[in-house]
């Protein structure tokens, strides 16, 4: 154990030194050389150290010039001799003030850079895909994959993409289990999605445009071109901006679709089966049928009337003609109005219009063939479909009054927007039959 007394106690080295420099006072001076005389090892260690304190003593004391530091200084520097070195206080809070600041500096010109540059440093937005094809000569013709890809989102300083010399499909998920969107696009039709359901078209086709309603609280599907906006919350309808970029034009198939002009917060609605077109800073058209039926008298025939359906639209449009040989729809397509008012005489008062049943219209085949009025037929935009149909039954039966006829076409309207029940009637067509 240590002695209590003695802790504190230098140890022998120390001792001599001090012992040696006169530094003890006069007990430990006797007791130390009590102790040197004892011990030889002390003897020997007390001469080595009074020869180094002679050597020390002897050499001559120099005083730096000026400078000298400052030169030791920089050649230590050179040397890398203050490399891991541990600076004073001082210098580290000056040293960590300055790396704060240049630091922060670093991290506001981060944030700046990553928030202005969002859409080129971070991951792209996938929302879909988009699949070219050959184009098609023929409408419905199967095409030829070229590429697939994925669809992302673009600011608004991106360039739009461009179909090129290709068509393209557009697959959008909505968010909902099972239901997407779908867009065919025409050749060197240039768009962009700025949003999961807005897309900018700046020239080109959108041949078919099928919208499902998307995900809870995201609104109706956007179309912005350079003359309109067309919102869309469910349904198929057909644009294209024309090549001359005079105007947007809109055909709907299905559902209903809102246009506005860009300078307006008025829309105006275009339900299936018709269509509409604006021009730069204008409202757009009034809404009209994509088919016009028309209803004329034959020349010097009164007993024969012409029916003419055509595309007055902008897209083509698939119509049926006037024999349903497949017996596809329970009714005749085509089917005739016919009102008349009855024959006046003064004992009976004031005459009264009266309709008739309806009446189903067939095409005279002895003036043309029967092959020629079944099935189906394309109509492009002012195409028609025509035929002529017999009336010479009811005006035997009807008295000599004043006569109108109006024809329904009660088929499905065809086209690349898809497919809606329509019905489109004719023009009234007056027959005097009191100068028969």
């Amino acid at each position: 154990m240590l002695d209590d007394d003695k802790v504190t106690q230098p140890l022998g080295g120390v001792q001599l030194l001090s012992y040696t420099l006169g530094e003890l006072d006069s007990d430990a001076q006797q007791q130390l050389e009590k102790r040197i005389e004892a011990d030889l090892a002390l003897k020997d260690e007390l001469a080595e150290i009074r020869a180094h304190l002679k050597l020390h003593q002897e050499v001559r004391k120099v005083a730096p010039r000026r400078g000298s530091f400052e030169r030791l200084r920089a050649h230590m520097k050179k040397d890398g001799a203050f490399q891991g070195a541990i600076p004073g206080v001082h210098c580290m809070l000056r040293r960590s003030f300055m790396l704060a600041i240049l630091v922060g500096i670093a991290a506001i010109v981060t944030l700046v850079a990553v928030g202005s540059t969002s859409g080129s440093t971070s991951a792209p937005d996938v929302i879909g895909q988009i699949v070219y094809h050959n184009p098609s000569l023929v409408m419905g013709q199967r095409r030829a994959e070229v590429e697939r890809r994925e669809l992302t989102l673009k600011s608004e300083a991106d360039d739009p993409e461009n179909t090129g010399a290709y068509d393209a499909f557009v697959w959008l998920p909505t968010g909902v289990d099972n239901t997407y969107s779908t867009i065919e696009l025409g050749q060197n039709t240039e768009f962009k999605f700025t949003k999961t359901r807005r897309v900018e078209v700046t020239r080109g086709l959108l041949r078919r445009l099928d919208v499902q309603p998307g995900g809870m609280g995201e609104g109706p599907f956007v179309i912005v071109t350079p003359h309109c906006q067309v919102q869309v919350d469910q349904g198929s309808l057909s644009l294209e901006v024309t090549r001359d970029g005079v105007e947007t034009q809109i055909s709907v198939a299905a559902g209903t679709a809102r246009v506005y002009g860009l300078d307006s917060d008025r829309s105006f609605p275009v339900p299936a089966g018709y269509c509409t077109s604006v021009e730069r800073g204008k409202l757009p058209d009034p809404a009209r049928p994509v088919l016009k039926l028309t209803l004329d008298s034959v020349p010097n025939n009164k007993s024969l009337i012409q029916v003419t359906l055509a595309n007055d639209g902008y897209v083509p449009v698939r119509v049926r003609r006037a024999i349903d040989a497949d017996n596809v729809f329970p009714e005749p397509i085509y089917m005739m109005q016919a009102s008349h008012s009855s024959q006046y005489s003064p004992e009976e008062g004031v005459p009264e219009n009266v309709t008739l049943p309806p009446w189903p219209v067939t095409p005279k085949t002895e003036l043309e063939q029967a092959s020629d009025h079944s099935g189906e037929v394309w109509l492009d935009k002012g195409e028609y479909y025509r035929f002529t149909f017999d009336i010479s039954s009811l005006l035997v039966s009807t008295p000599p009054v004043e006569l109108w006829l109006r024809v329904e076409y009660r088929g499905d309207l065809y086209g690349p927007p898809g497919e809606a029940r329509v019905r489109i009637e004719s023009n009234n067509l007056k027959l005097d039959l009191r100068k028969r």
